[in-house]
């Protein structure tokens, strides 16, 4: 009876096999992402990882997101569709993290995760202009899925070291402009076509665009340093 009731406690905090080995963190990973769920052992057991990818989990407890919060470097849940605001609160004490299977945010998250430095956000069609004040203070950020912004959206991301936004097909000069003062790299290869103006902005970053907005920077760029240094 006491052989059986050990057995029943391996598989349901799913750290175990029936012959009472252990499993190691890649058996764990492997078992939850076919599963989808997690257990609260396997968590804390996850939890030990500097690196974790569980984009097959589609769901987890505020106990679990504590848990995962302690992953020391990158943590990849792109399968959860939807986080609590506790979990949210949680899961910022990570360093870098992917929650690309969320389709929309709220406030309150928003403004918890803030505090990490790398963000993937490609499942969200629209953030506030709040939610863009917030966002913009982490160090690295994707909102892919964006198909437009607002003045202030793009005025709110200017302070980002690097931003992609591939999802946005056309921009305002003035959102160019903003977006020209972000740091290090900005990617918008979504753009179709940039005015001279967005030229002009746009030459002022390390930008990735598609082909043909790319030849209109170098051109612009040519241009200028003809007119500087002179023939």
């Amino acid at each position: 009876m006491k052989r059986l009731l050990i057995l029943i406690i391996l598989l349901i905090t799913g750290c175990g096999d029936p012959s009472g080995v252990e499993l190691s963190p890649e058996e764990i990973i492997s078992q939850v992402n076919a599963s989808g769920t997690i257990s609260d052992e396997q968590a804390r057991i996850l939890s030990s990882v500097e690196t974790l990818s569980l984009n097959g989990l589609t769901s987890i407890t505020d106990h679990q997101a504590e848990s995962l919060s302690k992953v020391v470097d990158w943590l990849e849940i792109n399968g959860l569709t939807s986080i609590t605001d506790h979990q949210a609160e949680s899961l910022s004490e990570v360093e870098n993290i992917e929650l690309n299977g969320l389709t929309l945010i709220t406030d309150a998250q928003a403004e918890s995760l803030r505090k990490v430095e790398t963000l993937f956000l490609n499942g969200l069609t629209s953030i506030t202009d709040k939610q863009a004040k917030d966002l913009g203070e982490v160090n690295y950020l994707e909102l892919n899925g964006l198909t437009s912004i607002t003045d202030a959206q793009a005025e709110s991301l200017r302070e980002l070291q690097g931003l992609s936004l591939t999802g946005l097909s056309s921009i305002t000069n003035e959102q160019a402009e903003s977006l020209s003062k972000v740091d290090y790299y900005l990617i918008l290869t979504g753009l179709t076509s940039i005015t001279d103006e967005q030229c002009a902005s746009l030459s002022k970053v390390d930008v990735s665009l598609s082909e043909a907005c790319q030849k209109l920077i170098d051109k612009h760029k040519a241009a200028n340093i003809n007119t500087t240094y002179g023939p």
